[in-house]
């Protein structure tokens, strides 16, 4: 269960839902400049803490509100008479986190200014003490690979920072004998104390129940290199894992986004009338505009919806060796209308080389979808879009396990992928849950995406993953002589066998 947020009239969103997840892991909210994403992360903390809300969002728009719904629980922060009006305290949810805000309204700077940092200098080693290894070694990892670089890592002592009236806690790192304030430090290091001196506290607190604690971080790879960033997010990942958290960022990083699965990152786009859309699950190459080519360009892009797309393509492209002499790029990029518009976007960009001949292939259950939606966005291609011998991942697996049983397929991964629980056992009890409305969506379970939920939940117990079972699929696609396949095979044999 998520936790429900609605924003209305909050800065620059008019009205917006997004649902915070609730399994521990790692999240990343991204977007172009200006999309809101500071905004939403901001109003998504609201959920655990009371911040200051003319700091973070100025003077109330009329009516603005930001409400949540978690388990029954009800929680509002509003407008009213023109000022903000707080939460009253009997509007808890029950969950516990904490929020690192932005360069502008974070935490990172806020004890900036020239009278401090005078103060700051002349301090001498007998007001500071060891800072704790967490903060040390993690800092040192992160920046240098070394948990050792930062061995003479200070704090300035309790009592001392409350003479200064800091916010936070001081840092000092002595080097060959000087000592350097954490005002004076570069400013990656001075966004990872912030960050891991934070997070130390939040790890003291313990997480009560089921529900995981939350950690949000706004603009988290400023000013950090990208071997830095790979290893925050390694870090991260072990906090989430170890101490039952959701951690989620804003981030314009490519090397963070393409450190996450797609199902957990959400896309917030703007579109020309203001409205504001979340896009998830959403596919790093749709988050960062990103096509990975080299110097040298591709001939062929081909953008297809998901990894079960790109791996029938693949293979299509190796069996029949259609790759000999060109450069051919298959990426996933994600829902149907995300491919279409990232299509046009690559041709009217530039994004790719004026070369480059761009292929679309998309699901067949949305076929007679296509040409209204493109008549109404104003898209065209040179070349239309194909489609698939199947349906939707999830829908494809609803007809074959549940609807209409395809025993030889049902065979396939009950032998080779489902050996701990039978796919037969799985298959029952979702059958009796949807029959009990254990599950509530029906949208969800008309298409597929409830069962597809209870198998890939049944993958992680089993540490399989989604690609095994979109591995068998595909084989078993090409096994059984499908006509589609034989048809989409000739599409591409035409299109790329000269």
């Amino acid at each position: 269960m998520s936790i429900k947020v609605k924003i209305h009239n909050v800065k620059n969103i008019d009205d917006f839902e997004f649902e915070i997840p609730t399994k521990k892991g790692l999240y990343a909210l991204t977007g172009e400049n200006g999309s809101g994403k500071s905004t939403v992360i901001s109003c998504a903390a609201a959920a655990f803490y009371v911040p200051s809300f003319y700091d973070y969002f100025g003077n109330p728009r009329d009516g603005a509100y930001i409400q949540f719904d978690f388990e029954g629980k009800k929680r509002e922060i509003k407008e009213k008479d023109g000022e903000w009006k707080s939460p009253s305290y009997k509007q808890l949810l029950g969950i516990t986190g904490f929020y690192e805000g932005s360069i502008v309204f974070g935490n990172r700077f806020k004890d900036i200014d020239y009278s401090l940092l005078g103060k700051l200098a002349l301090v001498s080693k007998e007001q500071l003490i060891d800072a704790s290894d967490f903060v040390a070694k993690n800092l040192g990892i992160i920046l240098h690979d070394d948990k050792n670089y930062y061995s003479t890592l200070y704090m300035l002592k309790n009592d001392e920072a409350r003479n200064m009236k800091l916010k936070r806690p001081a840092y000092y790192y002595e080097n060959k004998g000087s000592l350097i304030s954490q005002l004076n430090m570069s400013t990656g290091e001075n966004l990872l104390l912030t960050i891991l001196s934070s997070i130390e506290r939040r790890l003291q607190k313990k997480v009560r129940g089921t529900t995981p604690a939350f950690m949000f971080l706004d603009e988290v790879e400023l000013a950090l290199h990208s071997s830095s960033l790979r290893r925050l997010v390694y870090f991260l990942n072990n906090i989430a894992e170890k101490y039952n958290t959701v951690v989620l960022f804003s981030t314009h990083s490519i090397e963070l986004i393409r450190s996450i699965p797609s199902e957990n990152i959400y896309y917030l786009q703007r579109h020309i009338d203001g409205k504001l859309e979340s896009i998830n699950p959403c596919y790093p190459v749709y988050a960062t505009r990103n096509l990975e080519s080299s110097n040298y360009g591709h001939d062929y892009i081909i953008m297809v919806e998901d990894d079960l797309a790109k791996k029938i393509i693949d293979k299509i492209l190796r069996d029949k060796r259609l790759l000999s002499n060109k450069r051919v790029l298959v990426i996933s990029v994600g829902g149907w209308t995300q491919v279409l518009r990232f299509a046009s976007d690559t041709i009217r960009s530039n994004l790719a080389l004026s070369t480059t001949k761009i292929l679309i292939v998309l699901d067949r259950d949305i076929k007679s979808q296509v040409s209204s939606f493109m008549r109404k966005e104003k898209i065209g291609f040179t070349n239309p879009p194909h489609y698939l011998p199947v349906k939707s991942l999830e829908k494809f697996l609803l007809d074959k396990l549940i609807n209409n049983v395809d025993t030889a397929l049902f065979r396939e991964l009950n032998d080779y992928l489902f050996q701990q629980k039978s796919l037969d056992v799985i298959t029952k009890k979702y059958a009796i849950d949807v029959k009990n409305s254990v599950y509530t969506d029906l949208d969800k379970i008309k298409n597929g995406k409830t069962l597809y939920g209870v198998l890939k939940n049944e993958l992680e117990q089993i540490r399989k993953t989604e690609s095994d079972l979109v591995t068998i699929i595909v084989d078993y696609l090409f096994s059984s002589n499908n006509p589609e396949i034989n048809e989409l095979t000739t599409f591409f044999e035409e299109m790329l066998g000269g």
